[in-house]
């Protein structure tokens, strides 16, 4: 039986706790998701408070109706969000889910991140009874790409000119994927 949303997960590894997002990381949140260069690749950069908490409160109502699930990222022996991972849906029928990751500048080159995603990698295929995951980056975004490559992600495509980015020129979007048959935990 896959996981049925009836209690919030709490994944931990050796470094972090991703655990339940609350209306108390708004702050954390906004630090990292105001930033236009964390941000660069990502969504366009929140603008205030107010709409972090509704950026809060959607991914929570997500997780409600059962069409998502994301985490905030915490150092082990810290509450403070330093991340937002999650999967950003995820199809029960066809057993596939894409991920999205964010994690704050300062955190960066620690392997942090690469830790975080392996284990919602790991809840994906284990919990979730998955068979693929995917996910979309630009593709000139090369932290990202390295983080799904030490993942095992595979490149299958590049949509050619997919978004208008803050330098002002369009940029590829590259999907990657990790089928159930290709993990390696």
């Amino acid at each position: 039986m896959p996981f049925d949303y009836s209690a919030f997960p709490t994944l931990k590894t050796d470094r972090l706790v991703l655990r339940e997002l609350s209306c108390a990381d708004t702050e954390d949140l906004f630090s990292f998701r105001s930033d236009p260069v964390e941000q660069m690749y990502n969504t366009s950069p929140v603008k205030d408070l107010p709409e972090t908490r509704a950026l809060i409160e959607e991914l929570r109502t997500a997780y409600e109706k059962e069409r998502a699930i994301h985490w905030a990222v915490t150092l082990k022996d810290e509450d403070r969000a330093i991340g937002l991972f999650g999967f950003n849906y995820w199809e029960r029928f066809h057993r596939r889910a894409e991920i999205g990751y964010d994690l704050a500048l300062p955190f960066h080159g620690r392997g942090l991140a690469t830790e975080a995603a392996a284990a919602m990698v790991r809840f994906g295929f284990e919990e979730m009874e998955l068979n693929r995951i995917e996910t979309e980056t630009i593709a000139d975004n090369h932290a990202s790409v390295r983080l799904l490559r030490r993942l095992g992600f595979r490149l299958e495509g590049i949509r050619r000119g997919y978004s208008l980015e803050d330098d002002g020129t369009f940029h590829g979007s590259a999907i990657y994927a990790l089928l159930r048959e290709e993990y390696q935990p």
